[in-house]
């Protein structure tokens, strides 16, 4: 149903091709509270408590092609947002809750998850992040941005569905979904709970017409970590690969290709076995395999078990980073 609707809804996000720079590695913190706020902890709260005290890690975004939001997640200037918000700028400027401007620049991107992270000369408070895995249906959550250029603004709504995958043709996304209102403008701001910790990154709104019908979506909290971690570290993301093009045939997930000379070739794979299981994990679909592969680290070893006529096979794979160029075989 969702897939049907979604041919005639707008979809508000930019797609890219990646690049990367360079960056110094420097001592950098990310602050997380594990901890997961119940609803009736909301009356503790006001949502002007909660907004003060977030406002100050939430920016605007003005580049030579457009705004968006970002959110400083580094006491040392470091701010992530959408690539798409960044995209193509020669130019980016950072303006804080209280007006102040700082130049920025971008440290690296990932167009995998369409995220990106700057380096400011502002040296204000960073946000905390929550564990987005205990997130829940129903959860009250706040939408921190800048829609329209108006200037920051606070919306409000809940936790509509926790595990949006296939909403793009992008196999690896994943998104928390809720009813607050996000605009053009809203792109890489906050998704916060009632703590005022980050568990989201506003990403993308599902409308008819353009405008904010109660479908946002934002990337969880424990990816945009990830994904940042590895920004800082490295100036890009690395992912595991495995080197082989599999499908979701009648009989399972079928091999339909394998890179030569790459880790599935050299642990005895080859076209037309069926995967069964990755370390004991039973695996349904093609993308719950493209999942689990991207999330390992390079020369991590998993084991990967197999059907082969009427055979099942069990086998070690050297998991390594994606090459730029390969080749493929036939058994």
């Amino acid at each position: 149903m969702l897939k049907e609707l979604l041919k005639y809804m707008v979809i508000g996000i930019l797609a890219g091709t990646a690049s990367y720079a360079l960056i110094s590695q420097e001592p950098v913190s990310i602050k997380v509270n594990e901890s997961n706020v119940g609803q009736k902890e909301v009356a503790k709260h006001s949502y002007n408590h909660i907004y003060n005290n977030v406002k100050d890690s939430v920016v605007t975004i003005k580049t030579d092609k457009g705004r968006g939001s970002g959110v400083v997640v580094t006491n040392n200037g470091h701010v992530v947002t959408n690539e798409h918000v960044i995209k193509g700028a020669k130019k980016i400027v950072i303006t804080t809750a209280d007006n102040t401007t700082h130049s920025a620049k971008v440290v690296g991107v990932d167009s995998i998850t369409d995220m990106a992270l700057l380096s400011s000369t502002y040296r204000g408070k960073s946000i905390t992040f929550s564990d987005s895995s205990k997130v829940k249906i129903g959860d009250i959550v706040l939408a921190i941005g800048n829609p329209f250029g108006v200037g920051q603004t606070l919306t409000q709504g809940i936790i509509s569905r926790t595990n949006s995958g296939h909403i793009t043709e992008n196999p690896l996304d994943e998104f928390l979904q809720s009813d607050a209102a996000i605009n053009p403008g809203n792109s890489g701001g906050a998704m916060v709970n009632v703590n005022g910790n980050l568990i989201g990154i506003n990403t993308m709104n599902l409308s008819i017409g353009g405008g904010s019908d109660g479908i946002g979506l934002a990337v969880p909290s424990n990816l945009v970590k990830k994904i940042t971690t590895q920004l800082i570290k490295n100036g890009r993301v690395v992912r595991g690969y495995v080197g082989m093009s599999a499908y979701d045939s009648s009989n399972g997930i079928m091999v339909t290709k394998v890179l030569e000379n790459g880790p599935a070739y050299k642990s005895g794979l080859r076209p037309n076995d069926i995967i069964v299981n990755i370390d004991n994990k039973k695996i349904k679909d093609i993308q719950q395999v493209v999942k689990i592969v991207a999330s390992l680290e390079v020369n991590q070893e998993v084991i990967l078990t197999f059907k082969r006529d009427e055979e099942f096979i069990s086998t070690k794979i050297k998991v390594s980073a994606m090459p730029l160029a390969h080749k493929t075989i036939q058994r």
